[in-house]
């Protein structure tokens, strides 16, 4: 055994197969093995390439990554999910399902891994109910590790409690409508569904902690009340930013045409690496951006499963020529950080995903939010309820129009309205960077005691 294993703590974590989860995962992987935790990072070997070349200057550093092993986490090979869609990233959306099912059914391939490793604690994630199961059979403690927030996870853990019997206790958190219908009318028992959803009975499972990535101090009503409803220590570890490393000659361009642009004067429009807008709605950001007449650097990130050879087959005919003095559109990666914190940056439009809710609050740029997902309605209430956010209305239906993106996009950038969450913003970020780190602590040494306790 090496002698950086033998002195140290053993953590073995497991996320959910996404890049969105793998990377804040991560994040707390390098935090832990800073403070006496030798950590085993298991997933799948596609998730494992990705952070090799995402963090690739940690592992570069032979001293750095001495205390974080990576496991490979071999799902079943089928002709519907082979190797290279064995992660979200990229998955066509009829497979989705399939991957769940096989990462939720992987409970026996996981029990081997674990004997062999012996670890101290496991640290696990969503659609893992046999991570707990297995840590008990073995009397290993294992805690749950929530990246999406305690506004997100005390929401539909409420659900999950009470059937959607009883409402929410904080009225500035709910779902639209045409969400809630949508929820009710597909689902018989609301339990039922948010655990398939959530694995809320996992969570349950935790022992005596949870662990959540958020920023404390703007949350602690929501911990608090997740905590009630789940009767366990609900302790952030957070905010952990995921510090990917920005590929050079992929991104150069991308900045000089940013740094040409006037201070405070352009939108950075972003749905994620993993969340996919549709064809219809690819056109209404178009149009919304056109028709707000501001400068705009936008990423788009269409789906595999629309038959779509490049992003000229969705635009309107002749939007790269009426555009092309204000707007800059991105098909392949964009460095996100280094985009967020350049000057000339003014706004976020976004889905609000929880690693773009962070990023934001970390540099300061207000949202303008624009959710695709059920967990992003509420992430986006909680942005607004901040004051740092304001979201594109939908129709009755659900449907987003560009005249509704352009009026929000022209409350942000031009009206006082944008002035206020600006301020706001700024106000945030350099709380929360003076605090950076703190939050960690406490997590470090709740999870110690939960080892010794067991050992």
């Amino acid at each position: 055994m090496e002698e950086s294993q033998r002195n140290s703590l053993k953590v073995l974590m497991v996320p959910w197969l996404a890049h969105g989860h793998a990377t804040p995962f991560f994040e707390l992987a390098k935090r832990l093995s800073k403070c006496n935790f030798y950590v085993y990072f298991c997933s799948t070997p596609i998730i494992l390439n990705f952070l090799k070349k995402s963090q690739s200057n940690f592992f570069s550093n032979n001293h750095s990554n001495t205390k974080i092993q990576l496991i490979e986490l071999h799902l079943p090979s089928t002709l519907e999910l082979p190797l290279e869609y064995q992660t979200t990233k990229g998955l066509p959306r009829h497979l989705f399902p399939i991957l769940l099912n096989s990462f939720k059914t992987a409970g026996p391939i996981f029990s081997n891994i674990v004997p062999t490793l012996n670890p101290d604690l496991i640290i696990y994630d969503i659609f893992q109910n046999w991570a707990p199961k297995i840590a008990s059979s073995l009397h290993i403690p294992a805690v749950s590790y929530i990246i999406l927030g305690a506004t997100t996870a005390s929401f539909f853990y409420h659900l999950y409690a009470f059937d959607g019997t009883k409402d929410f206790p904080f009225p500035e958190i709910f779902l639209p409508r045409y969400e809630l219908e949508k929820l009710y009318s597909e689902n018989a028992s609301m339990t039922k569904f948010i655990d398939d959803i959530f694995a809320s009975s996992g969570v349950a499972m935790s022992q005596d902690i949870i662990l959540i990535n958020n920023w404390k101090c703007t949350e602690t009503k929501y911990m608090e009340y997740f905590s009630i409803l789940t009767k366990k220590n609900v302790i952030s570890v957070g905010p952990l930013i995921g510090k990917t490393e920005s590929r050079v000659e992929d991104s150069e361009d991308i900045i000089q045409w940013l740094d040409k642009k006037d201070p405070s004067s352009t939108l950075y429009v972003a749905f994620g690496s993993e969340c996919v807008v549709n064809k219809e709605e690819i056109e209404e950001i178009a149009r919304g951006l056109e028709l707000s007449n501001v400068n705009f650097l936008w990423v788009v990130n269409f789906s595999l499963d629309e038959k779509i050879s490049g992003i000229d087959e969705i635009l309107p005919e002749g939007y790269n020529e009426r555009v092309k003095e204000k707007g800059r559109i991105v098909t392949k990666w964009a460095p996100q950080a280094k985009i967020l914190r350049h000057s000339n940056i003014v706004g976020f439009l976004n889905h609000c995903g929880s690693n773009s809710i962070l990023e934001s609050l970390h540099f300061g740029v207000p949202i303008i939010a624009m959710p695709v997902l059920v967990d992003q309605f509420i992430a986006t209430r909680y942005m607004v309820e901040l004051g740092v956010g304001l979201e594109v209305k939908r129709d009755q239906n659900g449907k987003v129009k560009a005249e509704e993106i352009a009026k929000a996009i022209k409350n942000v950038i031009v009206e006082k309205k944008g002035e206020e969450l600006r301020e706001k913003s700024r106000e945030l970020s350099e709380k929360m960077k003076r605090e950076e780190g703190k939050e960690i602590d406490e997590a470090v040494i709740e999870l110690q005691k939960l080892c010794l306790k067991n050992s």
